[in-house]
């Protein structure tokens, strides 16, 4: 699939605003899996924009206004294509060898540990029963990618997903306490029982095909598509597969309708708009809008 995707961002401050920097991670990953074939970034007031790559690999911009300013417009266009139309096509490994596996891979390339020890609030060590439901525990009788996927559908029993819900929990705890959560929330509680099984897993932020938007069947005649918006998930690796995306607030992995763009061992790592300036100290509005588009047609 080829995708055209088009994101715009005005940030409007009640007083002008001076030295005004920002960071952005908005574009999407060129690797095995997806291919950036260009990318145009453009910002008004006019500033020289410079890229590099975070230490997880995200590529991120950074730009700076010095001058006084009331409003600051960036406009990213990008377009890409996704690989990765069956996300079970990989060589299989045998389960008797599938921890073996994973430690040479831990063994191979130590960052990995980052996914697999980092706890915060975000992804902490997860008590035995949430929400009267018992938490999994990794068997060793069973592939992985099957209790992956199993895990997926438990973590929707426990807490539903609400595309309502705008705005993440800021300690996981508070999502079990709400009893429903948006699609970062359910990511971040399936990366936190991967890492109490021992397993690298990793936070994504990135794009969806236009479709998910769709009205559901449930849903009046004539409803319309929901605003687009960056969406989240999870990455487990899976032995003979690598990363995989793993997405508990629909039920799927990520397949050739997916298009990441950041990862991190949090939400925290892969934030897409940072920024730091001299103004009256106000918070500034933020308006943003999203587009996804299929440059080639869907598959039947």
């Amino acid at each position: 699939m080829r995708y055209q995707i088009e994101r715009v961002c005005r940030i409007h401050f009640a007083a002008p605003a001076r030295e005004h920097h920002v960071q952005i991670r908005l574009a999407p990953w060129d690797d095995e899996s997806q291919s950036l074939l260009q990318i145009q970034l453009s910002v008004a007031p006019d500033a020289g924009v410079a890229a590099c790559r975070d230490g997880f690999g995200n590529l991120s911009h950074h730009f700076a206004v010095m001058g006084a300013h009331r409003e600051l417009a960036f406009t990213m266009r990008a377009e890409v294509e996704t690989l990765r139309s069956n996300p079970f096509d990989f060589p299989v490994i045998a389960q008797a060898r599938e921890r073996a596996w994973i430690d040479d891979a831990l063994h191979q390339a130590p960052r990995l540990w980052d996914f697999v020890l980092h706890q915060g609030p975000l992804t902490p060590a997860l008590p035995d029963q949430i929400c009267g439901h018992r938490v999994p525990i990794l068997r060793d009788d069973r592939p992985l990618l099957d209790q992956v996927q199993e895990a997926s559908a438990w973590i929707q029993s426990v807490t539903p997903f609400d595309p309502e819900v705008e705005r993440p929990v800021r300690a996981l705890p508070a999502l079990f306490d709400a009893g429903r959560g948006c699609a970062a929330d359910l990511a971040h509680l399936l990366i936190a029982l991967m890492r109490q099984w021992s397993i690298p897993a990793r936070f994504v932020s990135g794009y969806l095909d236009a479709s998910y938007f769709d009205p559901d069947d449930e849903d009046p005649p004539g409803t319309e598509p929901r605003e687009q918006r960056l969406h989240h998930w999870a990455e487990v690796l899976i032995p003979g597969g690598g990363w995989r995306g793993v997405d508990p607030s629909m039920g799927l992995l990520a397949d050739a309708t997916y298009m990441r763009v950041a990862v991190g061992r949090d939400a925290g790592d892969v934030q897409p708009l940072r920024q730091t300036c001299r103004s009256d100290g106000s918070v500034p509005e933020l308006e943003e809008t999203l587009a996804v588009t299929p440059i080639e047609p869907r598959p039947s």
